[in-house]
């Protein structure tokens, strides 16, 4: 595999498992993705850890790991909107480390499978290679990303610098798509973390894609001025 980006960052968070009223269903399709995996559950009501998932899918290209997630995805329905969560995960590992660990695995692979997904393929072997030498959580924490975040709205601004700062990074290694792609990723860790609202988490998919918008612009007016 593939894609090396975790990295604990510890986080105080916001109560958000009052508002998940099917947590039961995030272990029962977990435990289903996990046997994908190799592991098989030991009727302990608890998910096993992280490290055994995550060793498993270094073994697997994009494609195979994103066609197992969209099954976990399809299983989860409705209830990864308020149940894939620090405090549901906390749950089902008692931990605050694997807690996180699967939180953030969550929230890149949902990225990185769903809307960043072609972004991701047109130069997946650049951004392995990136994340392998550099994993996502360390770059975002190179870049500033806070340790102990609450509820603030305020930390909006220094948040955002945190990701155009994942974006620039990647974009010099790899080309414009990829710094897109990995903003996007760390955008959407940000929000699973839920302690930003929505209005900054607008403006940083806005900060994401803006360069990649004027980029294709610029290739059209080329195009166009040369072309047609």
């Amino acid at each position: 595999m593939i894609f090396y980006f975790l990295l604990l960052l510890p986080i105080g968070f916001i109560e958000t498992q009052s508002l998940c009223k099917t947590p039961n269903t995030v272990y029962t399709c977990y435990v289903s993705y996990l046997e994908r995996y190799g592991y098989h559950g030991d009727g302990s009501g608890y998910l096993p850890a992280f490290q055994s998932l995550d060793y498993q899918m270094r073994t697997h290209s994009l494609p195979v790991i994103c066609s197992d997630f969209d099954k976990l995805t399809s299983c989860l329905g409705s209830s990864s909107t308020y149940c894939i969560s620090y405090d549901v995960f906390y749950t089902f590992t008692r931990n605050q480390q694997e807690a996180m660990y699967y939180l953030q695995n969550h929230a890149f692979f949902e990225f990185v499978c769903g809307n960043g997904k072609e972004l991701f393929l047109q130069n997946q072997i650049c951004i392995q290679k990136s994340l392998g030498r550099i994993s996502l959580t360390d770059r975002m924490r190179e870049c500033g990303q806070p340790q102990f975040i609450t509820n603030m709205p305020e930390k909006c601004p220094e948040i955002l610098e945190v990701t155009n700062c994942v974006h620039e990074k990647m974009r010099v290694e790899c080309g414009e798509v990829a710094g897109t792609a990995t903003c996007g990723a760390a955008t959407n860790i940000e929000r699973r973390m839920q302690f930003l609202d929505a209005a900054c988490l607008t403006e940083m998919d806005v900060r994401c894609s803006t360069n990649l918008l004027s980029l294709m612009f610029s290739i059209l007016f080329v195009i166009t001025y040369y072309f047609i």
